[in-house]
């Protein structure tokens, strides 16, 4: 059936209160939470580190907190007045070890799980950073999210390691804004992919790779609608069944063909029959089984 979610990207750098500069960081954060809210959001990508924003990164990790902390606490607040998910970013410190920290938060305001950074810079693990050694992905109440950060996206073992955990959102805090990066991540993976750095042009990314929306000079807020109830799959063996499809579900499923790529996505709009009702009807095969059988031939052929 009809999965449908609201996610929203946040363009957004806190000002600097100097006063208070990681209450001050947290106090803003929670207004654009607030903000992102007024579309009715599910669930809001928030940038890379903003806890400690304004402090060099050697003096950052000076203040790093326990996770779930303060700055989760803060989010958290602002989570269950909008009834909403969002991604809250930290500097970790666990055991006398840092990590440079992505963690979700829900609906209730309490923590569901965090990422830590499997690929900090160098310059970050010169400051003290420990790298993270697992690519978690948690159950919504929409579907399954996971998180990567920044430099995680020049390396692929990261997107893989979420992929094999059947991640169908990757949140994706940020310096920098990646581009056509992001484009290949959601395509390879199958996934939908939420951009959010403290510049301009976040991006919300369709899992063919198309760009649904994206923040601008004008509004630093973009939201999109996507359904969850919707499944990649390669036109080898399938394309033959598209028809017979249509004509027993018509407008109850939608079908998108990326003809370039090879592939398509298959999705329900109905209420009583879901993609994998359909998927297991007609005899289709995922892309995801489809490479695993591909493979598997392969590597008969080779021993």
């Amino acid at each position: 059936m009809a999965r449908l979610a609201r996610l929203t990207t946040v363009s957004w750098s806190p000002r600097l209160e100097e006063d208070d500069i990681l209450g001050g960081n947290r106090r803003q954060a929670c207004e654009m939470i607030d903000r992102a809210a007024q579309d009715g959001s599910d669930l809001i990508c928030m940038p890379e580190i903003f806890a400690q924003r304004h402090f060099p990164f050697e003096e950052a990790v000076e203040h790093a907190e326990p996770v779930p902390g303060p700055t989760t606490e803060a989010i958290g607040e602002a989570c269950r007045r909008n009834n909403c998910y969002a991604i809250a970013t930290t500097v970790e410190e666990d055991g006398g070890k840092l990590y440079n920290t992505a963690a979700l938060v829900g609906r209730d305001g309490e923590l569901v799980g965090k990422y830590r950074k499997m690929r900090p810079t160098i310059g970050e693990i010169e400051a003290g950073v420990t790298p993270g050694t697992e690519t978690p992905v948690f159950e919504t109440d929409f579907g399954r999210v996971g998180m990567a950060i920044c430099f995680d996206m020049n390396f692929l073992d990261v997107g893989q390691g979420l992929y094999e955990n059947e991640a169908q959102v990757i949140c994706w805090p940020s310096m920098y804004q990646a581009g056509r990066q992001l484009q290949f991540w959601a395509l390879q993976f199958g996934c939908y992919v939420v951009s959010s750095w403290g510049g301009q042009l976040n991006w919300v990314v369709d899992m063919t790779g198309e760009v649904l929306a994206t923040t601008g000079y004008q509004y630093p807020i973009i939201t999109v609608e996507v359904n969850f109830d919707r499944e990649v799959l390669h036109q080898d063996q399938n394309r033959e069944k598209w028809d017979a499809i249509r004509e027993k579900y018509g407008a109850g499923v939608e079908i998108r063909i990326a003809h370039p790529e090879g592939i398509f996505t298959l999705a329900s709009n109905m209420d009583d029959v879901t993609v994998p009702d359909i998927i297991e009807e007609f005899e289709l095969e995922t892309r995801r089984d489809y490479y695993a059988r591909a493979n598997a031939v392969l590597q008969a052929a080779l021993g």
